[in-house]
Formats: C-alpha cells, structure tokens, sequence
C-alpha cells in the first residue's frame, strides 16, 4: 500500500488547492522528503496522510484519535472555509491484493461471513467531514476492503500458528511525530525506572530464547520467530558498527532495579542500555516496532528525521530504510542539508 497522490483545499495551511505526488512517470517513490520553512504546512501534510488511511487500515480507529502536537479535528478546516478537501489515489502492490483477499476467503471459511475485496490497484478516498472519516469511492464495499488486510492478518492469527508471518504480506501506516512515539516503546528511556526495566526484561527474554536456538536446546515451532536475531539484525542495518552483547542478571539487592541489565558495544567497549546515545533512543524504538509488527507493504511516516541524530547518522538511517521491510513507502520531512542531499530532486517535496 502506497499513497501516490494528495490533493487539499481549504485544509489547515493549504487554502487553495493543491496536488502533492509522490511519484515521477508514474512510479512511486520509496522515499520522499518533505521540506519547507517553520510554518509551509510539512506535519500538516503528514498529518493528512495519516487522516486519510488509518480509519481504513485500523479497527476502531478514528480520526479523532490521532495524538499529535498540532492536530486538533476541529481546527483542520482553514479558519471554517468550507468545502474542505482532501482526496487520495492509494496504490495497492499485486502481493498484497493477493494476500487480502486470500485472508478474506480464509475467515469466511472459518465461518465469518464478509463481503470480499476487490483487487483494483488503484482507489480513490476523500474525506467527508461531517461524517469525520474517509470515503472509499466505488459500491458495494470491496473497495473498502482492500484495505482491510492488516486487520483480516489479526483474525486469523486466532485460528492460524503461524502469526507472525501473515503481516508479511499486507500494509498499514504507521506514523512518528517529532516526540517520536512507538507502538513498542513508549517513554522507556524516560522517567521511573520501571519504565527501562520493561524494555530490559523484554530483550533479556529475547535474548534467552534466542541462545536456547542457537545452542539447539530448543527449536522454533510454528508460530514462533526470533525477535532478539531480528531486532539486532535491524540495529546493525543501522548502527554498522556496533551490536547486541546480550543480557547479564543483577546480583545486588539493593538496587531498584530487578531486571537484568542489557548491553551492546560499540566496536571497543560495552555499554548498557540506559547507557544509548540520544540517536539511538531516537532510532531504537522504531526499529521496535519494524522487528515486532513485521512491518512490510506499508507507508511509514518521520517528522523531522534529524532529531537527535548527528549528521553521519541521519544519513546512515535515510540509507537504511529501504532494508528495514519490504516494499515500504517513507515519507519523511527535515530541516537539514545533510538529509536532503541523500535525495534525488524528485523525490523531494517543497512546500513554500
């Protein structure tokens, strides 16, 4: 799933209309950034993006959900000019329209009766506001329910074993804002010390089934995968010079800490967790959420990508993207050089 055009008017900043693609001839790309002075309307954008596609993909979602700085439903209008549009062509990959629909006839088959997807790879969506959620153009639902795969993958993962790998095939969106929230890690590295405990537990666990694996004291049965093999392999993708170490218990019972400490290295020494570079606990959180939700066929939104990341790293995660998944869409905005200078002039959007 890939969004290959916007059009907006009368939405936030963008009173006259205006189309935004994201494709050249035709071609969409895999990487786009957005750049533009304090004010052009780049998280606008974003935000609209996501307004556009997460109702669909999501179960219970409303528009009025989004969390982000910024976003308020009741001021998307500009200054209650009416009409206010926002329209999308949405590109669906063969792959995943395949993997929709198979999933579709499998829960009717399990005895939830549904309507079936279509299999356009194009389809239409604008935004109706009084109803507060986006239109799928065309009758009868299958239109709809081309973008009903995400949610199709988690029924089934109550009658299937093997849950991991149905998201392989189908998209979602997924979004990070400047305070550059997770659907994994939340705040981890901030605050009460129960909060990085969580995340040390969770890699500790990790970690021993992952050595039980690879000393063969257990095999993975169906259903089951390797996070910590993945999540690290996901890290050097990014960090090229440094790795997981692994966990280590605690022996002093006086610390307030129970959970066993987690180390990686940095090509000469160990360090902790709690022990990450700003960059890191920027990165690290996101790359969570690629190694646990299987993150493929999806469009992955950053705001302002160079936050906390110094020059060489913003370039080294731009570069590591596209390997992070498997036929994503990124769009990304930025304020800095050294980000735009890792794109092709048409793959940048300018907003004035």
């Amino acid at each position: 799933m890939k969004i290959k055009e916007i059009t907006l008017r009368n939405y936030k900043r963008f009173v006259e209309q205006k189309t935004i693609f994201f494709h050249k001839d035709g071609e969409i790309n895999d990487l786009t950034l957005i750049v533009g002075n304090n004010g052009t309307g780049k998280t606008s954008l974003l935000q609209a993006i996501v307004m556009m596609i997460a109702p669909l993909t999501r179960d219970h979602f409303s528009v009025e959900d989004i969390d982000w700085s910024g976003f308020e439903y009741r001021f998307i209008q500009s200054g209650g000019r009416m009409p206010l549009k926002v329209e999308a062509t949405i590109d669906f990959s063969e792959e995943e329209l395949e993997k929709t629909l198979l999933y579709a006839k499998r829960i009717d088959k399990y005895g939830k009766k549904i309507v079936f997807p279509n299999k356009n790879k194009m389809i239409n969506v604008f935004f109706d506001y009084e109803k507060k959620k986006p239109i799928v153009r065309g009758k009868g639902g299958g239109n709809l329910f081309q973008f009903f795969g995400h949610q199709y993958a988690k029924q089934l993962t109550s009658f299937e074993i093997d849950k991991n790998k149905l998201f392989e095939g189908v998209g979602n969106i997924y979004w990070y804002t400047e305070q550059r929230t997770s659907y994994s890690v939340n705040n981890m590295f901030e605050g009460e010390v129960s909060q990085l405990d969580a995340i040390r537990s969770f890699l500790a666990n990790a970690y021993s089934f992952h050595i039980a694996i690879t000393e063969g004291r257990r095999t993975l049965k169906a259903g089951e995968f390797d996070f910590y093999q993945k999540i690290s392999e996901l890290y050097g993708k990014v960090f090229t010079d440094r790795k997981f170490v692994g966990a280590t218990p605690r022996f002093d019972i006086y610390e307030k800490s129970t959970a066993p400490d987690f180390f990686l290295n940095d090509g000469k020494n160990d360090y902790e967790l709690s022990e990450m570079s700003a960059g890191e606990r920027a990165i690290f959180p996101i790359l969570m959420d690629f190694a646990r939700y299987n993150i493929n066929n999806s469009i992955v939104i950053i705001d302002e990508i160079e936050l906390h990341l110094h020059a060489p790293l913003q370039q080294a995660f731009i570069r590591a993207l596209p390997k992070l998944g498997h036929n994503n869409q990124f769009i990304l905005t930025s304020h800095s050089d050294y980000v735009t200078t890792m794109f092709e002039e048409n793959q940048i959007i300018k907003l004035n």
